[in-house]
């Protein structure tokens, strides 16, 4: 039977994997609104959000691993399922600005600019590939 060892997340993978998720983000976000696309732009905040799940995580991670005291005899084990609970709302609060963006669109449709989205849509995948190598 294989064994599912991971490294803990920490150390310049980590960061590069970060650096690059918000560089994409960037882009995104540029490109999404000289397109017109909510597309891009939809795109750029779900990497953000994972560039805030990756940070927050790592944060409950090394939180988690202090030691039991008196105030605390279960230690900080909970902070990861707060960070859990953080990264949630998070997406749910996203969720429903781009649904309600969504819909705006749907009663006022506008043209958008192909050529960004297939561009920054190949590099996102590219970069999100990176970063899963990396971690």
């Amino acid at each position: 039977m294989e064994s599912h060892h991971h490294k803990p997340l920490q150390g310049r993978n980590l960061f590069w994997s970060i650096v690059l998720n918000l560089f994409i983000t960037m882009a995104q976000v540029v490109g999404g609104l000289i397109s017109n696309s909510l597309a891009l732009l939809t795109d750029a905040l779900h990497n953000f959000s994972d560039v805030l799940s990756l940070i927050i995580s790592w944060f409950a991670h090394k939180l988690s691993h202090k030691p039991a005291n008196k105030k605390r005899t279960f230690g900080y084990k909970r902070a990861e399922i707060i960070a859990a609970f953080i990264n949630s709302a998070s997406l749910l609060a996203l969720s429903v600005f781009l649904i309600k963006e969504a819909i705006e669109r749907f009663s006022q449709p506008s043209p958008i600019n192909a050529k960004w989205i297939i561009l920054l849509g190949g590099l996102s995948i590219f970069i999100n590939g990176l970063s899963v190598l990396l971690l």
